[in-house]
């Protein structure tokens, strides 16, 4: 979120809402499309992928926080890996992968930043600290869950560290 606003505030991208919109050989802003659409497949495409550990914790407080789940990280881990796709699916087809804990400095890696780089605020804050807290305190990591987030985001994991 805080990249698509930040490129379309200061780079004039815009939102991909419908193909018959958009003017193309303009600068197109979605997020979470894992499917190209043919008519961008020629374009640059952009991607910021996260930790995985930090990515699955926040998959967690995401869907804890604001789609009512209410189960233990244990859980949720158990129940739901499968839900959240491998980033290296998405990223297949990127032109840039952008680290998200160096966003700030990654958008160097883009032909059109320019020094002085305009500030990228982060957009994704909790609403609601105390509740956010709460939920955050449930997440604990054992042995188990380690190897089971590693196992299934293996590529990701590996993707993740080629890139520091």
């Amino acid at each position: 979120m805080s990249l698509s606003n930040w490129l379309k505030e200061n780079f004039e991208f815009q939102d991909y809402l419908d193909l018959d919109d958009i003017q193309f050989g303009g600068t197109v802003v979605e997020r979470h499309r894992f499917v190209i659409p043919d008519e961008f497949k020629y374009h640059n495409i952009i991607t910021c992928i996260r930790e995985p550990f930090e990515r699955w914790e926040s998959f967690y407080l995401y869907q804890s926080l604001q789609m009512g789940a209410d189960l233990s990280f244990e859980e949720f881990t158990r129940q739901r890996l499968n839900w959240l796709p491998r980033q290296t699916h998405y990223t297949k087809q990127a032109t840039y992968i952008l680290r998200v804990d160096q966003l700030d400095s990654e958008v160097n890696k883009l032909p059109f930043a320019r020094y002085p780089i305009p500030e990228i605020p982060r957009l994704n804050v909790s609403q609601n600290q105390l509740e956010y807290d709460r939920v955050k305190d449930r997440i604990k990591w054992t042995d188990e869950l380690l190897a089971l987030v590693t196992d299934h985001f293996r590529e990701d994991c590996d993707m993740f560290r080629n890139l520091t």
